[in-house]
């Protein structure tokens, strides 16, 4: 079975939004750990560092296609800083 990951780190922002610097070295720290063989065994680990919106929907789409359930183990893991851009509530 073939293993491969995409890791995105997202760590700059609008204004108005702190800057996560820690989102990539918490990439890094996973690609080092899944590209182990005695770890992690991925014989693929991509990693992104503030990728444009084209850029990322277009590795998502490469990573998972053309790729067989039963041949291939996929992991896809996003770093990055969900503001709430609104707030509702059920009454």
């Amino acid at each position: 079975m073939v293993k491969v990951a995409l890791l995105i780190g997202i760590s700059e922002y609008e204004p108005g939004l702190n800057p996560l610097p820690a989102a990539l070295k918490d990439v890094e720290a996973m690609q080092r750990v899944l590209s182990d063989p005695a770890l992690g065994g991925f014989e693929e680990v991509k990693t992104l560092a503030n990728p444009d919106p084209q850029t990322m929907q277009f590795e998502i789409e490469t990573l998972f296609s053309g790729r067989s359930k039963k041949k291939a183990l996929g992991l896809f893991r996003m770093v990055a800083l969900f503001p709430l851009i609104s707030t509702r509530y059920l009454t």
